[in-house]
């Protein structure tokens, strides 16, 4: 069956719909505190049925029957559609490089579904020091694997995952090249009207609290992307937290606590946030559930004073990093950090601000490839169910 274009599927085009209305209202009532622009909304949302008030009141009885079987279709229609898991996994290039068979393809769609994981982050490619991207030549693999995977598994979303060394190179910011964020901003284009993606995943490694050129990549690509398509940024967590009882790493980071008004900022730009809560090199399981707990609150936090602060329901996605690969030398012991202890800290930090629980909208893992059997388990029997 010939894909569908771009431009005429309907979950998209009410998705952009639903984000240009969240603008406008945004820019109507901005904050004095906040930037006047407004995170666009995500989501499928059905178009509203609207029957004309004389009518109704015309045929009385009848009208109203009529309206409760409208209702009612509508509701089948939307519960009989696929339903896309708000959990999230990174995967690489033995998938987007490597062109793997129908079978093993298709084995990865049905684990997927089976684990409730509806968002994938497939690698592309890393923006290397000389502004140049890695492996260009697999270019074309990718967009072949962009088309089977969506084949497979229409109701996913499938982010195209960069990669950004942002490292000073001879004492310069990067991120403050105008020229760097165009390319990157260029090639995010590239990824959703071209190869079809249903939006880009930037991981931006340093980002420091109050980092303006950060925001400024951000609009950049916001805008390239266009409305339909979906931003979603890996951000880093609160490293080294100043609250005493939170356990703390055995390596101060200065500039890693973000404030939350920072949060929030990034929040109004992106459709979807990941906090990347691993790399602690914290040496014990209970530390390392305390110290998730309390980055699921502080986000959590921040966007729950967000929608208090612009008045309108906060929409940016929130999800939360959880470790499944190999030990580390002096960041990650895979037998501290793992799901289990990883979900036990997510589920404190839940329930420490319960009130706010609902702005987080899952798990994201990394990563695929280095999962084992019992990795897969514990999302099931610790998450999933």
């Amino acid at each position: 069956m010939e894909e569908m274009p771009q431009s005429e599927n309907p979950r998209q085009k009410s998705r952009a719909r639903e984000r240009h209305e969240r603008r406008r209202q945004g820019m109507a009532t901005p904050s004095a505190s906040l930037p006047r622009q407004l995170k666009p909304t995500g989501g499928f949302a059905l178009p509203a049925v609207k029957l004309p008030a004389n009518r109704l009141v015309l045929y009385g009885g009848a009208g109203a029957v009529f309206l409760i079987v409208v209702i009612m279709l509508i509701g089948r229609f939307k519960n009989d559609g696929p339903q896309t898991s708000p959990n999230a996994i990174w995967i690489g290039t033995q998938w987007t490089y490597d062109t793997p068979d129908d079978a093993a393809l298709a084995a990865l769609v049905q684990k997927l579904r089976d684990h409730q994981v509806g968002i994938v982050y497939a690698w592309v490619g890393l923006l290397q020091s000389n502004n140049t991207w890695s492996d260009t030549t697999k270019l074309d693999a990718v967009k072949s694997f962009v088309s089977r995977f969506k084949t497979l598994y229409p109701e996913v979303r499938l982010y195209g995952w960069l990669s950004i060394d942002a490292q000073p190179v001879n004492e310069t910011v990067r991120l403050s090249d105008a020229n760097m964020q165009q390319i990157i901003a260029d090639f995010s284009q590239r990824m959703t009207t071209e190869f079809r993606f249903d939006g880009v995943m930037l991981n931006v490694v340093p980002v420091f609290d109050n980092d303006e050129n950060f925001l400024s990549l951000l609009r950049k690509v916001q805008t390239s992307i266009g409305e339909a398509a979906s931003l979603s940024v890996a951000v880093p967590p609160d490293w080294t937290p100043t609250d005493a009882s939170i356990p703390l790493p055995p390596r101060i980071e200065p500039g890693t606590v973000w404030a939350e008004a920072y949060k929030q900022r990034v929040a109004l730009i992106a459709d979807q946030i990941v906090v990347t809560a691993y790399n602690s090199g914290i040496a014990s399981s209970t530390d390392y559930s305390g110290w998730m707990a309390y980055q699921v609150k502080t986000f959590a936090l921040a966007l729950a004073g967000l929608q208090t602060t612009t008045g309108i329901p906060a929409s940016t996605e929130l999800l939360i990093g959880v470790p499944a690969y190999d030990t580390q030398p002096l960041t990650h012991d895979m037998n501290v950090e793992n799901i289990s202890s990883a979900v036990a800290g997510i589920e404190s930090g839940l329930a420490e601000v319960p009130e706010d629980a609902e702005f987080v909208s899952g798990i994201a893992i990394y990563f695929e490839s280095q999962m084992n059997d019992n990795d897969w388990s514990q999302v099931r029997n610790l998450w999933a169910n």
